[in-house]
């Protein structure tokens, strides 16, 4: 049996976006599932707009996902593997081998037409009512001669045939099938030497060995004329997987109006890579009709085209948090302390309790980053300025008042035992006559300022530690309504 072979081949023109995430992942699960291989490439022959610093980037956005390869660059300008370089801009020699080819065999003609004289070709067949179909003009061998005088080199476009239809199975879709009268000639090298995607891709997809080309279905449009040029060149054509598009909550095409929509944006809003990846592979993709959470092992075990829909997939940033959430609970305390570690914008009141912190917060929390927000209010020596709101909603008339009695009680209990804590003010406020709900609103806002926390008081006295209970309690009973 043939190894199956995948690959992944960004731009490095920005960040890693979230359709490319997906993108990468459907073709890694899929050579996983198959004990195959899986390619990185770069494709950075755009020399205006790619940069080693976005390759570098996309590199490390991958690996933070959790995604390897068997065969690709370094991150630093360099490969492994035997079919390098994996760098497109390194690869021209090998471009024009083949392009001499399809000069040979009167596939590949020069053509000085510009975007303009091309855009008002297509706006005329489309004014006449013909297939909006342009072809470019063949420069002569004499018009060749006299740019060339001028400094001036012609495109490469490749002959489409003129007749017959092209088709082939796409592994979503289905057999696809396109007429060839209605696709037009295309550049294959342009002026200034460089490799137009289609032909690129075409030449790496084939001496690499890519026995699948798993991309997003905008890229349908150019399979056709790629499977022509494996024709032409001779060479085997891989399978075809156009996955789904991923729209906005909108169903608009996912752009930064969507909020974020980088890879990198998210791990800085603090979701986890695996929460990230199983979010990803459920767009447009499915285990079964009802499991949500699926491990990155489980996915290797599972994935499989034939569960791929044809229809769009939705982003949606509440369940994405809702999952992270579930992430955020089996991730363990030590795990999300160390993460939330540099995230800190000031020490704990007691800092050997970051972890006892993360445990508490992974109950409630949906992101990463809401742990370090929790610390902020245990910082030593906060002095706390509560909302007005806190202070009319929690410090109507009278109800400070029993504050000193309470920090004088709670002077005497273990604060390191926070379900004995609970009890004791429960039993505590019983016996003055109040609701608990209320003294428990009334000392959430005293000790952290807020009224809302993912933790509750007991938990929050646990962490400042009994001298910062007493301090802040004491400052509280000063506090009076707007």
């Amino acid at each position: 049996m043939t190894e199956v072979r995948t690959r992944f081949a960004p731009s490095p023109t920005g960040h890693l976006h979230i359709g490319g995430a997906r993108t990468a992942l459907f073709s890694w699960l899929f050579a996983r599932r198959h004990g195959g291989k899986f390619i990185l490439r770069i494709e950075d022959t755009d020399q205006a707009r790619s940069t080693q610093a976005s390759a570098e980037a996309l590199i490390r956005d991958l690996k933070w996902l959790g995604m390897d390869w068997d065969e690709g660059p370094d991150g630093k300008g360099g490969g492994m593997g035997p079919h390098g370089p994996y760098y497109q801009s390194q690869r021209l020699d090998i471009y024009a081998r083949y392009l001499e080819q399809l000069k040979a065999k009167g596939l590949a003609y020069p053509s000085f037409d510009s975007k303009e004289e091309v855009e008002a070709e297509r706006e005329a067949a489309i004014a006449e009512g013909r297939a909006p179909v342009q072809s470019g003009s063949a420069a002569t061998p004499e018009e060749v001669a006299a740019k060339a005088s001028q400094g001036i080199k012609p495109a490469w476009r490749f002959a489409m045939p003129q007749d017959g239809v092209t088709e082939f199975q796409d592994l979503v879709h289905g057999k696809m099938r396109f007429e060839n009268k209605l696709m037009a000639d295309f550049v294959l090298v342009r002026s200034d030497g460089l490799p137009t995607y289609n032909f690129a891709a075409t030449v790496d997809d084939a001496l690499m060995g890519m026995t699948h080309v798993i991309r997003g279905d905008d890229h349908l449009s150019n399979s056709p004329r790629q499977v022509c040029l494996y024709r032409a060149l001779g060479f085997a054509e891989p399978a075809f997987a156009h996955i789904p598009m991923i729209l906005g909550p909108d169903k608009q095409r996912l752009s930064k109006r969507h909020g974020a929509t980088a890879v990198g944006q998210y791990q800085e809003l603090g979701f986890l890579p695996e929460a990230l990846m199983n979010y990803l592979a459920l767009l447009g993709w499915s285990l079964d009709d009802k499991t949500t959470l699926i491990s990155i092992p489980e996915l290797k075990a599972a994935f499989g085209l034939e569960r791929c829909t044809k229809h769009a997939a939705v982003f949606d940033n509440v369940k994405l948090e809702w999952m992270n959430g579930q992430y955020l609970k089996q991730a363990g305390a030590a795990r999300l302390a160390a993460l939330a570690q540099g995230r800190l914008k000031a020490p704990l009141a007691r800092p050997d309790k970051l972890e006892k912190l993360a445990g508490y917060c992974a109950e409630k929390a949906r992101t990463l980053a809401e742990i370090p927000a929790e610390a902020e209010y245990l910082a030593p020596g906060l002095k706390l300025a509560p909302p007005a709101e806190a202070l009319s909603r929690f410090f109507k008339a009278g109800k400070p008042a029993w504050l000193a009695a309470f920090a004088e009680a709670a002077a005497g209990w273990d604060l390191d035992q926070p379900a004995q804590v609970e009890a004791a003010a429960k039993a505590w406020g019983a016996a003055q006559g109040l609701k608990f709900g209320d003294l428990a609103g009334v000392l959430r806002v005293a000790l952290s300022g807020r009224t809302v926390t993912l933790i509750g008081f007991d938990k929050i006295m646990e962490l400042l530690g009994p001298a910062e209970v007493q301090a802040r309690l004491r400052a509280a009973q000063a506090w009076q309504p707007a």
